[in-house]
């Protein structure tokens, strides 16, 4: 009897130490998908906002021209 719980008290252990890798790896995964969106739309708003300060830039020369003449 005094060997079945020692088992028992052994997979059970196992058991908790499978359920902590299994949370840990879900969150190592989670973090992961966080980065690689990262990766993906930090250079597409970059560009995005030299496209706008680019339009600006040439609407304001634009208007100063007309201006001028």
């Amino acid at each position: 009897m005094l060997e079945h719980n020692r088992e028992q008290a052994a997979l059970e252990k196992i058991h908790a130490d499978i359920s902590r890798i299994y949370a840990e790896q879900r969150k190592l995964n989670a973090e992961a998908h966080k980065i690689t969106r990262e990766n993906f739309w930090y250079p597409l708003a970059v560009v995005m906002a030299m496209f706008t300060v680019f339009g600006t830039v040439l609407a304001i020369v634009q208007k100063i021209i007309t201006l001028v003449v």
